[in-house]
C-alpha cells in the first residue's frame, strides 16, 4: 500500500462536518461486519474440520493451517478456537434472537470478550438472553431462576472487558460465601494450596501462552476443590475456605495485555516519523 494511505489526514478532511461524521461511522460499521464475517467464517471452518468425537482438528486442517500462514493471522490453534466461538455467538444473536440488528450492537468486538459471551451461551441459551439484559447473579447454583438478582446494566454490551466476564463467570459457576462476620472463629491456619507462577507466563514476541499451568485449569481445580469442599465440610462453624481467584485472574489478564502483540504494534506506530 502506498505511503500516503497511512499519513495523518489534515484540511478539509478533518474539519467537523457531515462527511467527516458519515466517513467515521461507516469506517467503523465497515470493521464491525468485518470482524463479524470473519468469526463466522472460522466457526464454519472448524464445523468442517474439528472431530466432535475426539476434539481434534483433521491432519489435513492441520497442515493447512501451518503452512498457509494461518499462525501469523490467528496465532495458534487455541486462538483461532477463539475466533471460531466468537462466530457461534455471532450466528446464535444474529438468528436466535428477537431483535437480531439490536443485540449484534451490543456485542464488543474483542475476541477475547466474545470468547468468554460464547462459554456462557454454551452452559445455558436461557442465561445467555438474560445477559443480554441484566447481570445476574445468585447465591447457589441450585438457586432456581425466579430467585436469580437481576441488575443492570447488562453484562454482555459493547464495553464488555473478557476480564470482567471471566470473573462474573467464575462466580456465577462458584458463588462467593456470604462475607465473613467480625465474630467468626475459623481463622487458624490449616492448609494452604499455591499454584505455579509461570500462570503468568506468555511468550513476549507471540504473545501465546507459555508454561505448565493456564486459567482454565486453576478455575478447573478450583471448581474441584469448592465442591469437595461443600460435601466434605458441611458445618458451616468448623472450617472455611477462602480463594484469591480474583486476583489472579487479574493478574493473568494484565500479564496477557502487556505481551499483546497487537499493543506492541499501536506503541510502535506511535514513534514512525513518516506516518505524522
Amino acid at each position: 500500500m502506498p505511503k500516503q494511505s497511512y499519513r495523518i489526514p489534515t484540511g478539509n478532511r478533518v474539519t467537523i462536518s457531515k462527511n467527516l461524521e458519515q466517513e467515521i461511522k461507516k469506517r467503523f460499521e465497515n470493521d464491525r461486519e468485518n470482524r463479524f464475517q470473519l468469526f463466522l467464517l472460522s466457526s464454519g471452518i472448524r464445523n468442517k474440520y474439528l472431530n466432535k468425537k475426539t476434539n481434534k482438528y483433521s491432519d489435513d486442517f492441520l497442515k493447512w493451517y501451518k503452512t498457509s500462514g494461518m499462525v501469523d493471522l490467528f496465532g495458534l490453534i487455541p486462538n483461532f478456537t477463539k475466533y471460531s466461538s466468537s462466530g457461534d455467538v455471532i450466528h446464535y444473536v444474529g438468528n436466535h434472537t428477537s431483535d437480531p440488528e439490536k443485540y449484534l450492537k451490543k456485542l464488543p468486538l474483542s475476541v477475547g470478550s466474545l470468547y468468554e459471551i460464547s462459554m456462557i451461551l454454551k452452559m445455558s441459551k436461557d442465561l445467555f438472553k438474560v445477559c443480554l439484559h441484566f447481570t445476574p447473579t445468585r447465591k447457589s447454583v441450585d438457586d432456581p431462576k425466579h430467585e436469580w438478582v437481576t441488575k443492570r446494566p447488562s453484562l454482555i454490551n459493547k464495553n464488555s472487558s473478557e476480564l470482567k466476564i471471566r470473573i462474573w463467570r467464575r462466580k456465577w459457576e462458584n458463588p462467593p460465601p456470604p462475607k465473613v462476620k467480625r465474630t467468626d472463629k475459623r481463622t487458624l491456619p490449616f492448609v494452604t494450596i499455591t499454584c505455579s507462577g509461570e500462570l503468568f507466563d506468555f511468550d513476549k514476541k507471540t504473545g501465546d501462552k507459555t508454561g505448565v499451568l493456564d486459567l482454565d485449569e486453576v478455575e478447573s481445580f478450583f471448581t474441584k476443590l469448592t465442591k469437595f469442599f461443600k460435601k466434605e465440610a458441611p458445618d458451616k462453624l468448623q472450617f472455611r475456605l477462602d480463594d484469591h481467584m480474583e486476583n489472579l485472574t487479574e493478574g493473568y489478564y494484565k500479564r496477557k495485555e502487556r505481551v499483546d502483540p497487537g499493543n506492541k504494534v499501536n506503541k510502535k506506530s506511535k514513534t514512525v516519523q513518516r506516518y505524522k
